[in-house]
C-alpha cells in the first residue's frame, strides 16, 4: 500500500469515528431498558472525544507505522460500535454478548490513550508552534487587509455611483421644475388664446352690426314711416343715429382692445414658455461665466419683464440692455485680469 493510499484511509477512518453520534448506541426503543446499551453511551462519548483531540491535519507529518497505529485503533473501536448497532436480542447468549460489548467499550479508552496520546501532544505542539502561529497570523492579517481593500473599493465605487445618481436626480428634478413652470405659462397662454378668440368674434360681430346699421341709416329715407316731416324730426333722427354710431364705435374699440390685449398676452406667455424650455441649453453652450450671465439676464428679462409684440408695445428694454452691458463689461474685465 502506498503512503498516499494509507494516508487517505487513515484520514477516512479517523474522520468516521470523530463524527460518530454516540447517542445512537443506547437503542432503548428497539431493545428495551434491560437489553439497551445506555451504559455504553458515556464511555463511548469519552472515547470519541479522545479521537477528536487528534487533529487530522497532523496525519501528513506522520510515518506509515504511525498511520497504521491510528488507523487500526480507529477501525477497531468503530467496529465495536458497529457490533452494538447490529446487536439483536434474539441471538444466542444475547445478555452475555451485550455485557461483553459494554465492557469492551468501557475499557477501550484505557487501551486507546497510550496509543494516541503522543499524536495528540504532537498536534497540540504543532498548533501552538510560534512560527506556525506567526505565519497563520500574517495570513489572517493579509486576508483581513485584502478584504478591507476590497470593501473600500466597493464603497468608493458605490459612493461614486451614488453621487452620479444624485446629480442625475437633481438634474431631473431641476428639469421637472422648469417643465412645470413652462407648463404654467402654456396654460396661461391657452387661457388668453380662448379669451382672444371670444373678443375677436365680439369685434367682428360689432363691426357687422355697425355696417348693417350704416346701410340701414343710408336707406332709411326710402321708408315713409322713417322719413322726417319737418326740420325738428330731421334733427332728432340725425342725433339718434350719431349716438348709435358713437356707441357702436365704442363697443368696437373696447372689443378690439380686449382682443389685442389677450393676443398680446398669448404671444408674451409663449415667449416665456420658450425661454424656460431653451435657456438651459444656451447656458450650457456658454464658454465663460460672463456669457452665461448674459444669457441668464436675457432669459430672466424674457420671463419676468414686459416685451413688445405685434399687438402691443411696452418699451421696457432699456434696463435689460443696461444690465447686459454691465455684465459684458464685468466679463471683459475678468477675462483681462486672467
Amino acid at each position: 500500500m502506498s503512503s498516499k493510499d494509507l494516508l487517505d484511509q487513515t484520514s477516512a477512518s479517523l474522520e468516521r469515528i470523530q463524527r460518530f453520534d454516540t447517542t445512537t448506541l443506547a437503542r432503548v426503543d428497539e431493545l428495551g431498558r434491560q437489553l439497551s446499551f445506555e451504559e455504553a453511551v458515556a464511555p463511548a462519548k469519552k472515547l470519541v472525544d479522545l479521537f477528536q483531540r487528534a487533529p487530522e491535519s497532523i496525519l501528513g507529518s506522520l510515518v506509515d507505522s504511525q498511520l497504521n497505529v491510528i488507523k487500526g485503533r480507529a477501525d477497531a473501536d468503530f467496529n465495536r460500535f458497529s457490533e452494538i448497532m447490529s446487536f439483536s436480542a434474539s441471538q444466542n447468549n444475547s445478555i452475555q454478548i451485550r455485557n461483553n460489548l459494554i465492557q469492551q467499550v468501557a475499557s477501550a479508552y484505557d487501551v486507546a490513550f497510550p496509543e494516541l496520546w503522543q499524536f495528540i501532544a504532537f498536534g497540540i505542539a504543532n498548533n501552538t508552534d510560534s512560527a506556525s502561529l506567526e505565519s497563520r497570523a500574517r495570513a489572517v492579517l493579509q486576508d483581513i487587509e485584502d478584504r478591507a481593500n476590497s470593501v473600500t473599493s466597493e464603497l468608493a465605487a458605490k459612493e461614486s455611483k451614488a453621487e452620479d445618481m444624485l446629480k442625475h436626480i437633481q438634474a431631473v428634478a431641476a428639469e421637472q421644475g422648469v417643465s412645470q413652470q413652462a407648463e404654467f405659462f402654456k396654460r396661461r397662454a391657452d387661457d388668453h388664446q380662448g379669451q382672444a378668440k371670444w373678443w375677436r368674434n365680439a369685434t367682428a360681430i360689432s363691426i357687422a352690426v355697425t355696417i348693417i346699421f350704416a346701410v340701414f341709416s343710408a336707406l332709411a329715407f326710402k321708408f315713409s314711416w322713417l322719413r322726417a316731416d319737418n326740420q325738428f324730426d330731421a334733427i332728432e333722427f340725425v342725433t339718434g343715429k350719431i349716438l348709435v354710431f358713437v356707441t357702436l364705435a365704442g363697443v368696437i374699440t373696447l372689443c378690439a382692445k380686449n382682443f389685442l390685449a389677450h393676443q398680446h398676452n398669448v404671444v408674451l406667455n409663449r415667449h416665456r414658455q420658450t425661454a424656460l424650455q431653451t435657456y438651459r441649453v444656451l447656458v450650457d453652450a456658454g464658454t465663460t461665466s460672463g456669457s452665461q450671465d448674459i444669457i441668464l439676464a436675457y432669459a430672466s428679462s424674457c420671463i419676468f419683464g414686459s416685451q413688445d409684440t405685434g399687438f402691443a408695445k411696452e418699451g421696457a428694454d432699456g434696463g435689460v440692455n443696461k444690465s447686459v452691458l454691465e455684465l459684458m463689461t464685468k466679463s471683459t474685465s475678468a477675462g483681462g485680469s486672467h
